[in-house]
């Protein structure tokens, strides 16, 4: 009988960690149905065809990166991603940038900026209801690991290795 290769995800695992010179903040309060996204600022490359109908593509050096993250309106997050906004506004100067890191603790998916800045302040919105802040988090370069969550066969630990890659004891079924 095979190894079990059940893939778990835990969101409560997922965290986003911001530092700043002897700062750290996790944060946290998010909405109930809301989600983590990190988005690349471009495809890594570009397709050209001309009209005789040949390919040519041009690589893209682009490691921009923005974060989105939805915070109720009750999380003290909220509060700490507007002041680090008021900071680095005032100073303009790229003094008041940090780094950023969003982890997926029950997986393998990692991403790192050392330079972010918060992009896009959040929209208010009032009701008889809990409501979000959706803000945006921005970076020049963040590099990134995008792994999956289940143990890994030892066929596809050998594809990895033939491919380069490295893989943890911990992540071998």
């Amino acid at each position: 009988m095979g190894t079990s290769r059940t893939a778990t995800l835990s969101p409560v695992d997922v965290t986003i960690v911001i530092s700043q010179s002897g700062f750290t903040h996790i944060l946290g309060g998010y909405m109930d149905d809301s989600n983590i996204m990190v988005e690349r600022g471009s495809d890594s490359y570009d397709l050209h065809v001309g009209i005789d109908n040949r390919a040519s593509r041009i690589y893209k050096a682009d490691k921009t990166a923005k974060i989105t993250v939805n915070l109720a309106q009750t999380s003290v997050s909220n509060d700490i991603l507007d002041q680090l906004q008021r900071n680095d506004a005032n100073a303009r100067n790229s003094s008041q940038l940090f780094s950023v890191i969003v982890k997926d603790g029950s997986g393998r998916s990692v991403y790192h900026a050392q330079e972010a800045w918060v992009s896009k302040v959040a929209n208010s919105q009032f009701g008889s209801g809990l409501n979000g802040r959706e803000w945006i988090i921005q970076s020049a370069n963040m590099d990134s690991f995008i792994g999956g969550n289940a143990p890994i066969s030892a066929e596809d630990v050998a594809s990895l290795e033939a491919l380069g890659a490295t893989v943890s004891a911990d992540w071998r079924a």
